[in-house]
């Protein structure tokens, strides 16, 4: 069996199964679950740190995993520009803290006769920074992880994922990993300056436009923002996740929560994050 190791430090999330646990418990402790009879689809995680976003992600699962426990669960992951292809992860398991999580292998040749995927190797954080949370919350589900480029077809290979589910009658949930706006020195981009005003714009005007978009299932809308206004490094993963979403009979999106890095240790760089149900 081929197992993909862990890559990201200790920093990113923690090193021991008692401490994931304990961390997730305390991340979801309280939360109300949807109202009875709301179908989810699945939505959209952050990536940092868990420091920084664990809580939100950790809350999104959350809600998606009291309505359904399906066999497999598809995290698109981004990082990718728009010419690139899908980057698919060909392992047989990945490694958390909590065991190995198994990979949906009966999924990979039918998927690349739909949308051909290069393979994807290991070190980036978009997918394995959420492992663990699949692990914990969906304990029984296979993982299906593939990063998805900024070009339309992100949203080709959400509706090839349903689509290959329904072929080998497998049920399904499709969670897209994107940070939202990158602001500050560190990211080399502050068009409102710091301080204050600087944090109110990229919440109520930047990031808003992006979320908006995913919130009303616009796949190319999220796409478009992105591209002109740096809302987002992983906007493939959303319209990935989106048209997946749809495909499954999502008809709108309920957002979780969203705050910055600003919000958790203030600094001239930030980072914002959306966590977001996709439901029908």
């Amino acid at each position: 069996m081929n197992v993909r190791p862990r890559t990201l430090p200790m920093g990113w999330y923690p090193g021991s199964g008692r401490q994931v646990q304990s961390e997730l418990a305390a991340y979801v402790a309280g939360v109300k679950p949807l109202p009875v009879g709301v179908t989810v689809a699945g939505g959209v995680v952050p990536h940092a740190g868990w420091y920084f976003s664990g809580k939100l992600a950790a809350q999104v699962f959350f809600l998606a995993a009291q309505t359904l426990q399906p066999q497999v669960v598809c995290l698109f992951g981004g990082h990718l520009g728009g010419n690139s292809p899908p980057l698919l992860v060909q392992d047989d398991a990945w490694e958390t803290p909590l065991g190995n999580v198994p990979l949906a292998t009966m999924m990979y040749e039918p998927l690349q006769q739909k949308i051909p995927c290069a393979p994807e190797y290991p070190g980036d954080n978009t997918i394995e920074i959420n492992i663990p949370m699949v692990k914990y919350f969906f304990p029984q589900a296979r993982l299906l992880a593939v990063r998805a480029p900024h070009s339309p077809q992100a949203m080709q290979l959400g509706q090839a994922v349903v689509q290959v589910a329904r072929e080998l009658n497998l049920s399904l949930l499709a969670f897209g990993s994107s940070d939202l706006t990158h602001y500050g020195p560190n990211y080399g981009w502050a068009p409102k300056g710091y301080g204050p005003a600087a944090v109110k714009w990229v919440k109520e005007v930047n990031d808003k436009l992006y979320v908006d978009r995913a919130l009303n299932l616009d796949a190319a809308g999220v796409l478009e923002a992105a591209a002109r206004d740096q809302s987002s490094c992983s906007a493939g993963a959303t319209a990935a996740a989106i048209s997946a979403a749809k495909a499954m009979g999502a008809t709108q999106g309920h957002l979780v929560d969203y705050y910055t890095s600003y919000d958790i240790r203030p600094d001239n760089s930030f980072v914002g994050y959306a966590g977001i149900i996709f439901k029908g």
